[in-house]
């Protein structure tokens, strides 16, 4: 088929009546893991973002939004979407364009555009934007009826290395704010200062943090210290800033750990499933384990009656075979392995 020319085009702002035709056009994409159905007519209230429709012949073909984040001078690209009968035939470029050019026009401190991607970007995308960071992608299923049976298996899984650590905390966002103002260090759990929050790349400033208050984000901290030290004997002893790094005789100072737990939302399908995102932050893998667990245990307590869950936890790659294993035997959900961070600068702050 032929490329559509612009003139059969018509990009729109996306209002709540294109909602329904938004739906028909997703249909069975991410693998049926798709965010967009739950939190479109949120999106459209949301002053930081704006959304987009393309038209053609008067009904809906695509869909694409930005969100404003990082104070206003980053563009976070978001949702892209062509409806199946429409693909490859140019209007994801079409729409793109249309974005891009509202961005540069009415948001002129927009200074980057970050967007993020599976394992293996296209390279036309490559051709433009900086890989900036990738994770590890995890997901597994753990159905309704199994559930309780499957948190149990976890928790002998990790009581060992339970006793390692002291307790992690959730934190209010009051907590939040002062997060990094202690001992727990940037440097030391975000590359680059980035909290890719399930997709959303951000960096902590107080404007992102307050954007995150209304989204309802679960933050549970280990700090570093009140670690544990192994004794000669064999015994464990506590000790100020000292934590066991795996199960071998060498010891490094514990950095700390952070996760952040999405509030789980059902699936299109309507089947009962609930997906729940994990972002871990940190290279500890005993102290990643601990957070897995108490992240789907709160997570547990918002799910309905006969629920299940698909669990997509977003690590570092050298925990991959460690949070492998930890989930052995838990049905694997096919989706992607790779999350990959992609960022366009396209002003330098400093020479305007």
């Amino acid at each position: 088929m032929s490329a559509l020319s612009a003139p059969e085009i018509q990009i729109l702002p996306a209002t709540a009546a294109d909602y329904e035709e938004i739906l028909a056009i997703s249909e069975g994409i991410y693998t049926g893991l798709d965010y967009l159905p739950l939190r479109y007519h949120a999106w459209l209230k949301d002053p930081q973002r704006r959304m987009f429709v393309a038209k053609s012949e008067g009904k809906v073909v695509a869909f694409d939004s930005f969100l404003l984040v990082d104070g206003g001078i980053t563009a976070v690209l978001q949702g892209l979407r062509v409806g199946l009968t429409m693909r490859g035939r140019g209007v994801a470029g079409i729409i793109q364009k249309f974005t891009l050019d509202t961005l540069h026009s009415d948001h002129p401190d927009v200074i980057r555009i970050r967007l993020t991607r599976m394992k293996d970007p296209p390279p036309a995308i490559l051709d433009k934007y900086q890989p900036l960071h990738s994770k590890a992608v995890i997901a597994k299923y753990l159905s309704a009826d199994e559930l309780e049976k499957e948190l149990m298996v976890l928790e002998s899984r990790i009581s060992s290395e339970r006793q390692h650590f002291s307790p992690p905390v959730f934190l209010d966002y009051s907590e939040v704010h002062g997060l990094f103002s202690g001992p727990l260090k940037e440097e030391d759990l975000l590359p680059g200062r980035f909290l890719i929050q399930a997709w959303l790349p951000i960096i902590t400033c107080k404007a992102n943090l307050d954007l995150m208050q209304h989204w309802r984000v679960r933050w549970l901290c280990s700090y570093p210290c009140d670690a544990v030290h192994k004794k000669a004997d064999g015994s464990m002893s506590k000790e100020d800033n000292i934590s066991v790094s795996g199960t071998g005789p060498s010891f490094v100072a514990f950095k700390g750990f952070l996760s952040l737990g999405t509030p789980m939302f059902p699936m299109p399908s309507g089947d009962g499933k609930h997906r729940l995102d994990i972002d871990l932050f940190g290279t500890d893998l005993p102290c990643a384990k601990i957070h897995v667990l108490l992240q789907l245990k709160e997570a547990v307590k918002a799910l309905p009656s006969g629920g299940s869950i698909i669990c997509i936890i977003y690590a570092e790659e050298s925990l991959r075979d460690g949070l492998t294993g930890l989930l052995d035997g838990f049905p694997p959900f096919l989706w992607c392995r790779e999350q990959v961070v992609l960022e366009l600068v396209i002003k330098d702050r400093t020479s305007t």
